[in-house]
């Protein structure tokens, strides 16, 4: 998809939060460059998630990218830096509230260069209030916004999300921030500067559940896998594995009743509609249960569908990753990267239904894989100023 391959963004964000904004944009034919420091991005560590000699995290969420090393605190790095700033068309960042600031390469130093900048800046925080300076971390987010206490078993502790909801949600915001700025910047608004800050996007996240709170006063429990307005809606444990039910309409609820055998809960006065399974769950819940449990979830789910009631198995993340779904609709996508071979991952799941799917990807980049040729052919640098750059250590091309 190359929707957006006429747009040039400088990719300054690191490990999760900072990276799949420019993922995104990547995916949509941007060219995105991924200006790490001398030392790279932190999630290259192999220590963590390790595939070969890299982190999974890193090959993850740069696919696509190219890597540019500049020294953003020597003087010459940043003026290659605002030179980059000056023929490109947004930057994105997550560095904590004031860095690029002080390091004097901040949004009023690149519209110096460049009136039209887009920059989209991602802290835990934002610029403004008393918590501007704490520091912020996936899990960290998921406990100040209030997600890990709506999370976990009744009376239970609470738990952290599986995967770093935090962080990803943030950065789909980034995405979504740098293109409305984008957009604009072709309405004639010209530079603009966008803060998509961690606990904000998680507060949003929470959706209705804030605003039960904020207009009634509501503050939830953890509900496990169940749903504080509609029952049956959860997960339940069966011969084999568990499974999830949902049926939400009044006539998936009766089609339900007749799988599971027992018509007279279809018509019983306690369980007519929602509203009244709801009230007298502590009734309606342990039979389902107690049905379930004497047949295999595999069966289960057969017939449900049958009768198409809403329900799947709860699967384990090979179930999820290895079945016919995915392979039809071509999600996972393979690349080559030195030190770890061939790499696979989940690719874009926008699809262009236009144009042929692919089983490759764009890699993500070597440690100043492409530094060289940026410097030359999209900063139009001499080879004298090149080789000054490299050998001062102001900007790094990757190791052989």
């Amino acid at each position: 998809m190359k929707f957006l391959q006429d747009y040039r963004i400088i990719d300054l964000g690191q490990v999760i939060a900072g990276t799949i904004g420019g993922l995104i944009l990547a995916d949509f034919g941007a060219d995105v460059i991924k200006v790490e420091s001398p030392s790279g991005d932190i999630g290259r560590n192999p220590n963590i998630a390790g595939v070969g000699d890299v982190s999974g995290i890193f090959l993850t969420f740069n696919r696509g990218k190219k890597g540019l090393v500049i020294d953003l605190k020597n003087e010459e790095g940043k003026k290659v830096f605002l030179d980059l700033v000056a023929v490109s068309d947004a930057v994105i960042a997550n560095f904590r509230p004031g860095t690029l600031d002080r390091l004097g390469i901040g949004f009023k130093e690149m519209k110096k260069h460049n009136s039209e900048i887009i920059f989209v800046d991602s802290s835990g925080y934002g610029e403004e209030g008393p918590w501007r300076d704490k520091p912020a971390f996936d899990v960290v987010e998921q406990a100040m916004s209030g997600h890990m206490a709506i999370t976990g078993e009744p009376g239970g502790p609470p738990l952290r999300n599986g995967s770093p909801t935090a962080d990803i949600s943030t950065a789909l915001y980034t995405a979504i921030a740098c293109m409305a700025g984008l957009l604009g910047k072709q309405k004639g608004k010209g530079a603009k500067h966008f803060e998509v800050p961690m606990f904000d996007v998680q507060l949003s996240m929470l959706g209705y559940i804030s605003t039960m709170y904020l207009n009634n006063g509501d503050i939830p429990e953890p509900p496990g896998s169940a749903h504080e307005y509609m029952v049956p809606y959860q997960a339940f444990p069966t011969a084999t594995i568990h499974i999830v039910l949902s049926p939400r309409e009044e006539r998936f609820y009766k089609k339900m009743c007749e799988v599971m055998n027992i018509p007279e809960y279809a018509t019983d006065p306690r369980f007519l509609t929602n509203d009244l399974r709801v009230k007298n769950k502590n009734e309606l819940l342990p039979k389902l249960k107690e049905i379930l449990l004497q047949k295999p979830g595999e069966e289960w789910c057969k017939l449900f569908e049958a009768a198409g009631v809403p329900a799947a198995p709860v699967n384990t993340l090979d179930r999820a990753l290895d079945n016919e779904q995915v392979e039809q609709r071509g999600l996972i996508k393979t690349f080559k990267y030195p030190g770890s071979g061939d790499v696979r991952v989940v690719g874009n799941p926008i699809m262009d239904m236009g144009s042929e799917k692919s089983s490759t990807c764009e890699p993500a980049p070597m440690h100043g894989e492409h530094t060289i040729e940026i410097l030359r052919e999209t900063l139009g640098y001499q080879k004298e100023k090149i080789d000054s750059l490299l050998e001062n250590n102001v900007v790094q091309t990757e190791k052989k």
